[in-house]
């Protein structure tokens, strides 16, 4: 018979509300935050930095 642990974690599909609600100024920060980040992804691939993982020849 297989024992079944409780996670600590959530799952990531759960329902139910967040354990955290972050504030109208952190959900901005975290905006600000990924769209810088996903700009700086997109000049890497525009400029080539970021090489294919399958290149490996």
């Amino acid at each position: 018979m297989k024992r079944q642990f409780e996670s600590p974690q959530p799952s990531l599909f759960e329902a139910g509300a967040p354990s955290v609600v972050p504030t109208p100024a952190q959900e901005v920060e975290l905006a600000m935050l990924v769209e810088t980040l996903l700009r700086e992804v997109a000049v890497a691939l525009a400029k080539g930095e970021i090489a294919n993982d399958q290149d490996q020849s």
